[in-house]
């Protein structure tokens, strides 16, 4: 099986990559605005487009997320994890995209024995100062904090900024009170660029959407030239992108991507027909 190239078939004329929750989908989902999503993802594929999800959910995790909210549609490739790569094979399965994964794995193992005196430092903070967050780690996640609401994930950014000058290779990423350690090459936006590099589509023919603080390293134009936002996104991304020349739906989630596919492949409705 060769897993050194995606969409072995047929090379793609342009990619489409989306957060999943509070982008792709809403709490709960609309089946009507669901269908109309699927129906421009049909047809944009059926011009030689793939499309993508990029969150940070596990790949299993994401299958049963679109399952719940009625796709009916396959991606032709997940961003996991918001760094592990994985994409639609010859035989109709999902494998690793080159060596990516790999590469990420060793990476993030150094990188945790490696900051093992930042984590000490942080766990003791938490027990001591901030009793409303969380330490999680687990041996198939990167390690990470979860708090009992936004301010007090506030406070724990706040915190691990004032100690970042310390740990050059330290990153994160953020979504509402969850927050995801991760070695500072390695997220939403570098995983998106190797998609791009193996499938040989420049950022000009690219297009992201994203609602949080964790879908910033792919809202760049270095890393695509059509990037959008839902209504519902905060404030800082809604911000980003408008500053980018992006589009920011007047609709939340679903809906609101259905629109910027509109606004970015089509000027004229009726180029929708039969769709």
């Amino acid at each position: 099986m060769d897993f050194s190239r995606p969409f072995t078939d047929t090379p793609p004329a342009a990619l489409l990559c989306f957060d999943f929750d509070g982008t792709l989908v809403d709490k709960p989902s609309d089946p009507y605005d669901i269908a109309q999503l699927e129906s421009r993802l049909a047809h944009l594929r059926r011009r030689g487009a793939a499309w993508g999800i990029n969150t940070g959910r596990s790949l299993l995790h994401t299958l049963e997320g679109l399952r719940e909210h009625g796709f009916q549609s396959i991606p032709d490739f997940i961003i996991a994890r918001e760094s592990e790569i994985y994409h639609r094979t010859a035989e109709r399965r999902w494998g690793p995209l080159g060596d990516w994964n790999l590469r990420c794995l060793e990476v993030h193992r150094h990188f945790y024995k490696s900051h093992a005196k930042f984590f000490k430092l942080l766990r003791r903070h938490l027990a001591s100062e901030l009793k409303g967050a969380r330490f999680i780690e687990d041996h198939s996640e990167p390690a990470g904090i979860v708090t009992n609401d936004e301010p007090a994930m506030e406070r724990v950014v706040h915190w691990i900024e004032a100690h970042r000058n310390a740990w050059p290779d330290l990153a994160y990423q953020r979504n509402s009170i969850w927050l995801r350690f991760t070695h500072r090459n390695y997220n939403k936006g570098s995983a998106l660029l190797e998609v791009r590099r193996l499938s040989g589509i420049g950022p000009e023919f690219t297009f992201v959407a994203g609602d949080n603080h964790n879908d910033f390293p792919m809202l760049h134009n270095e890393v695509a030239h059509g990037i959008a936002c839902p209504a519902n996104a905060i404030p800082e991304i809604s911000s980003h992108v408008a500053s980018l020349g992006g589009y920011v739906a007047s609709h939340s989630a679903t809906k609101g991507i259905t629109a910027a596919l509109e606004h970015f492949f089509y000027q004229d409705p009726s180029d929708w027909a039969g769709a």
